[in-house]
């Protein structure tokens, strides 16, 4: 025995070292993996058996392994068991069995007593657990399936920890100084043990570098650096540790009034010589070595809770109904319209909503039994949002071809533009679009979606591609002017009481092209003779020109060699635009008193040489213009004397 092992440890040694010789064996078997109904008694087990080949089991330990809450879970014995006395440790989650009869220990009574061993936990929403039952010596947990046991000793240094626990067996399984590489593991092996101690990690052999050297994980690296250093796997230092204080290099769990519970600090070899930072002992554990036996000394069961796992929120655009969803970890999902009280509404995973017209919040809670629908119940929303809309749009025309920047503006939301009003792809996000080169008008379209929702139609935002402008006919008549002219395609007519055609995208002069242009394709006083029409567009693409003459047909004329009026002939008249029969001239009383040529001077007043007296005259012409269509225009006109 080691001269630093305290008296009262001999008995539990010379206990470990029965297996190895092959002087008892015991095996342990439970079953109760169960769910668990929050605020409700539950048996750890559903069954439970012992067998042993010689050894005298005095006690056994039910402990809450995994999951643990000091405070919130308990372990009872129900029924009258007068062998067997209970004691619950709080702060190890245990509850110890003991044989406290001189009667011969009796399995039977053990065996009944730990099927009535009941788990209560006063939380609503507790976590899952996982419970041990072995031999009191040591913690068993599930997740490793490894023992964990304090071995109180007051000052004890790291090294000889490490050198005592290498020397313990736990029948047949190798000691060692833990390694800690899981918070499960750090719980059963920190905080549920009856004080604090070694553990198996150390930089000593390079600064910073915090590696375990004891058991199947020696040489495992678990931390990085010092207190801002960084974990490649697992580690549970308290605040401001490792902190290397007085070249400290090994790892120890920190006395229990100290910072979080069960979790770490360094030390020095030796520790301090008194108070928290002292070394109270050190914590072994047993399983994972080469060469250690098979043992059924301890079984486990556990419980869960059933939870809600995940839950998917529904949107609806300004109404009508959803499917909401949740997916519960074990069991079924209720669905409920309050947060508290009252029945469900339905259940199962996928819940369908009335029409909605405004957001409403159900509540979910998980459960594999309709008699315990309890625990806290999470929340899924059904959000009605409103439709957003374009509120306005805009851009500006071009001239024969270019890019143009399209605007905009939605009640809310991103704005996606489209080249059509239905389907397809978006061609840009956001307020503004600047268009591919266009050469034709288009139309391009703007939706507007916000949270989920898009707007009921497409907006169409129209690109006009303004072509310079050449009218390419004019014809119109003001009083008795016979004005026509020919150009291209297109046809533009108007008339003395304005009536106007596909021209209401420009504003017009006449003749003069820095006089004031308007929007009336209508003027007034126009003499006889060759004109211009300016034509300007209103989107700024230029002004286009149009050449037309006025054909007149003189009221009067005075043949008295002034130079003024003194003969009598159309006026305007051109060869490239009209074809004109000869003029014939007659008297009052139907007589032909002259023919005229258009092309030539006119008519003098004059028939065979003499005179004609001043009065009314008559006048008949065929004109035909470019198109071949014929107008036959008659009047009569005033021979004035002076």
């Amino acid at each position: 025995m080691l001269p630093y092992l305290k008296q009262e440890l001999l008995a539990v040694v010379l206990l470990l070292f029965i297996p190895v010789y092959g002087w008892a064996q015991v095996t342990l078997s439970a079953s109760g993996n169960q769910t668990y109904c929050p605020l409700s008694t539950i048996h750890v087990v559903t069954d439970f058996s012992i067998s042993s080949s010689g050894a005298a089991i005095n006690a056994i330990a039910v402990q809450i392994s995994e999951g643990y809450v000091q405070g919130e879970d308990t372990l009872a014995i129900l029924g009258n068991h007068p062998n067997i006395s209970a004691n619950w440790l709080d702060s190890e989650g245990k509850l110890v069995l003991n044989w406290n009869t001189s009667n011969p220990v009796d399995y039977s009574d053990f065996i009944a007593a730990v099927k009535n061993v009941v788990f209560e936990s006063s939380s609503n929403t507790p976590s899952n657990k996982a419970f041990s039952i072995t031999l009191t010596d040591a913690n068993y947990l599930p997740s490793t399936g490894h023992f964990y046991q304090f071995i109180s000793d007051v000052g004890i240094t790291w090294t000889a920890a490490k050198t005592a626990a290498e020397s313990l067996n736990y029948y047949g399984l190798q000691g060692y100084l833990a390694t800690i590489t899981s918070s499960e593991e750090a719980q059963l092996s920190g905080e549920q043990v009856s004080g604090s101690g070694w553990i198996g990690g150390s930089d000593a052999a390079s600064e910073g570098t915090w590696k375990w050297v004891t058991g199947p994980e020696n040489g495992t690296i678990f931390w990085n650096g010092g207190i801002n250093g960084s974990s490649p796997n697992f580690a549970n230092w308290n605040n401001n540790e490792p902190n290397n204080q007085d070249d400290e290099d090994y790892a120890h769990v920190t006395a229990p009034n100290i910072g979080t519970p069960g979790s770490w600090n360094d030390l020095s070899n030796t520790g301090a010589p008194s108070g928290d930072y002292q070394p109270k002992g050190f914590v072994v554990e047993y399983g994972g070595m080469p060469g250690d036996p098979q043992v059924n000394i301890s079984a486990s069961t556990s419980i869960e809770v059933p939870k809600i796992t995940s839950q998917s929120n529904g949107i609806i655009c300004d109404s009508g109904v959803t499917t909401l969803s949740a997916v519960a970890s074990v069991g079924n999902v209720y669905w409920f319209e309050n947060e508290t009280g009252g029945n469900y509404i339905y259940k199962g995973n996928n819940y369908t909503t009335p029409v909605l017209n405004s957001s409403k919040t159900y509540y979910v809670v998980a459960s594999d039994d309709d008699s315990c629908i309890t625990g806290e119940r999470t929340s899924v929303v059904a959000t009605v949002n409103q439709i957003p809309e374009i509120i306005s749009v805009g851009g500006k025309s071009v001239c024969e071809s270019g890019s143009v920047l399209l605007w905009a503006k939605a009640s809310e939301g991103d704005v996606l533009w489209y080249a059509s009003e239905s389907g397809g792809v978006p061609l840009a996000l956001g307020d503004t679009f600047q268009t591919p080169i266009i050469n034709n008008t288009t139309t391009f379209y703007a939706e507007t979606s916000a949270n989920n929702c898009v707007s009921t139609a497409r907006v169409p935002v129209t690109v006009t591609v303004f072509k310079t402008p050449f009218p390419t006919i004019v014809s119109f008549t003001i009083n008795d002017l016979l004005i026509t002219e020919n150009s291209n395609n297109n046809q533009v007519a108007f008339n003395a009481d304005n009536s106007l055609f596909n021209v209401e995208d420009y504003t017009y002069a006449l003749d003069d092209a820095s006089a004031n242009f308007q929007d009336e394709l209508f003027f007034e006083n126009i003499y006889p003779g060759l004109h211009v029409l300016y034509l300007k567009s209103k989107s700024n693409c230029g002004i286009a020109t149009l050449k037309f003459p006025i054909l007149g047909f003189p009221k009067y004329f005075t043949p008295n060699n002034d130079g003024i009026n003194d003969t009598w002939n159309i006026v305007g008249f051109n060869n490239a635009n009209y074809q004109l029969s000869e003029i014939i001239i007659f008297n009052r009383f139907g007589k032909i008193v002259a023919v005229i040529n258009p092309n030539l001077e006119g008519w003098d007043g004059t028939y065979n040489g003499e005179e004609l007296p001043g009065t009314d005259y008559w006048f008949s012409v065929i004109i035909t213009d470019k198109n071949g269509a014929t107008y036959k225009k008659q009047g009569n006109f005033t021979l004035v004397r002076r």
